[in-house]
């Protein structure tokens, strides 16, 4: 794949000299008399990102094109630094003092302020502000040595990778804290040898390293992309990958879910596949910044809006749900909410649900977390070469990512929304989900039993086929299903199993279209004929066993 240039993504980014000085959203009324438009997207989305669109049918709209130039010459002349702008908000981050923020909220194309001021106001006295490091992953350290094969089994990866889904030709943005000595690390040889991280930014500290910073991304890229035999195996360890860091441990503000949106967007524009975010929020170093639950509804908070408009441009989001389930606060936080993602939770290595695993559903009633997976005692590979355990949604969450782009590598032609559809018909507890894991855990065979089989069922409904086998052959141990296709069949069907002579060995008569048909290596012949009929349908076909 080739390295794509983020010259591409159109981002602003200026050297932040005036610390002291405050940051703000602002949000501009329109994007009219732009140089931009809808029927020129190669100006600003890469081929790669219009091509994902194009297969899922995803038009190009007013909301992917960058805000208006001449608004940011504007703001800029009043000797505000633009620091970054956004195409889905419609709006940039701006540097300035608070007289010549009035000046700006006063220019004739200015909206307002995207949330209640100065996104940095960290805490509520400037005291010591910007000088304190803390640990925001304190629960998650490498703790002992292990193997990643329990892991990968619980979902079925392993069996997904001797199929030969590995991740290739995918491309997933990770959107974490910094990649701490990922690029020298024998379990990522493959990754940086193949060349295959095509592009790396740093939010917080505005360059382009991102290897120099923090080790919890570096942890969390070990479940997705190590390949180290006999030590460690990610779930997509042959895809591509975008590294990009948003979170600043040293703080916990409304600019992180602003550096969000900004990851999310330029993971849109090189074309990513799949996001996976191991971040959250909901408290904040200042309190008046705090969440309520009540806020967790799908559609208030900032990275909430950025992960569904990630998702409505085709890209499947994968958050860690929280590690919250044993705090005060207790529910998931932002981006989990989001309703067009998944949302992920942690178990054991036996399938006990972990404790710390944060709750759902959302406020507004929608099943949270969709996923889980192990989240407690996950194999990682930590930035001194170690492999080791860890616990938090912070590794569950990139298992199913890495999972998720594996398995949309075996089915290229579907979208975001039906993969992630495939994957939740696949969990353990699809019929009876809860507000701990969710539906449960999801499981290759299954998944890849669904989108082949609606798949074919689609293709045959295009060509006239009136009724559909699957499988046929017999696979080991798998049941037969029969689907009446036709539409004007009739609404009593009779289905029935004979030999070759003509003697029924089994019959059913009901109103379904669509049945199971018995155990049929549990009869003794090995070949059958399936007959199928109804009012206006007569139908047979060869059963191969």
């Amino acid at each position: 794949m080739k390295r794509i240039l983020l010259s591409l993504l159109l981002l602003t980014t200026i050297q932040l000299s005036i610390s002291a000085q405050n940051q703000y959203l602002v949000l501009f009324k329109d994007k009219s008399n732009s140089p931009y438009s809808i029927t020129r997207p190669k100006e600003f989305l890469s081929e790669r990102s219009i091509k994902r669109r194009e297969k899922q049918k995803i038009a190009i709209t007013e909301r992917d094109l960058p805000p208006n130039p001449n608004y940011l010459s504007e703001i800029a002349k009043t000797g505000a630094k633009v620091l970054y702008k956004s195409r889905w908000i419609n709006g940039a981050l701006i540097q300035t003092d608070e007289n010549t923020l009035a000046k700006i909220l006063n220019l004739s194309f200015v909206k307002g302020l995207e949330g209640k001021g100065d996104i940095r106001n960290a805490r509520q006295s400037n005291e010591n502000q910007g000088t304190q490091t803390r640990n925001k992953f304190e629960n998650e350290e490498i703790t002992d040595n292990g193997l990643s094969q329990n892991q990968l089994a619980m979902l079925g990866a392993d069996k997904m990778h001797s199929k030969g889904y590995k991740g290739e030709g995918m491309l997933i943005g990770v959107l974490d804290s910094g990649f701490l000595n990922a690029n020298k690390l024998s379990f990522f040889n493959d990754l940086f040898s193949d060349k295959r991280v095509i592009g790396t930014w740093d939010f917080v500290n505005n360059e382009t390293n991102v290897y120099n910073d923090h080790s919890h991304g570096t942890n969390v890229l070990s479940c997705m992309a190590a390949y180290e035999i006999g030590r460690i195996v990610g779930t997509a360890y042959k895809a591509s990958y975008l590294l990009l860091t948003t979170e600043d441990v040293s703080s916990e503000t409304k600019r992180e879910e602003a550096n969000w949106l900004f990851g999310a967007e330029m993971a849109d524009s090189v074309g990513v596949d799949v996001i996976n975010t191991s971040l959250g929020y909901s408290t904040f170093d200042n309190p008046a910044q705090n969440y309520k639950y009540s806020d967790m509804n799908g559609d208030r908070a900032l990275a909430t809006r950025a992960a569904d408009w990630a998702a409505q441009a085709g890209i499947l989001v994968v958050a860690s749900a929280g590690n919250e389930g044993s705090s005060a606060w207790k529910y998931i936080g932002t981006p989990a909410d989001a309703d067009s993602i998944i949302a992920v939770g942690a178990v054991g290595s036996t399938l006990n649900v972990a404790s710390f695993s944060s709750y759902g559903p959302s406020f507004d009633g929608r099943i949270k977390p969709e996923l889980s997976a192990q989240g407690a005692g996950t194999i990682i590979g930590g930035t001194n070469g170690s492999i080791g355990t860890s616990n938090g949604t912070s590794f569950s969450s990139p298992l199913i990512a890495g999972f998720a782009a594996s398995l949309w590598q075996a089915f290229p032609s579907l979208s975001n929304m039906q993969i992630r559809d495939y994957l939740i018909r696949s969990a353990t507890q699809y019929i009876n989900p809860d507000n701990r894991i969710g539906y449960g855990i999801p499981n290759f065979d299954k998944a890849y039993e669904l989108a082949e089989l609606e798949s074919l069922i689609n293709e045959l409904k295009k060509s006239g086929q009136e009724v559909m086998v699957f499988p046929n052959p017999i696979n080991d141990g798998s049941s037969t299903k029969v689907w009446v296709l036709k539409n004007d069949a009739g609404t009593n069907f009779e289905y029935s199993i004979t030999d070759f002579s003509g003697k029924t060995l089994w019959s059913i008569t009901t109103k379904e279209s669509k049945i199971t048909l018995p155990m049929l290596n549990e009869l003794p012949l090995a070949n059958v004929i399936l007959k199928v009929t109804a009012e206006n349908l007569q139908y047979s076909t060869k059963i191969v066993r």
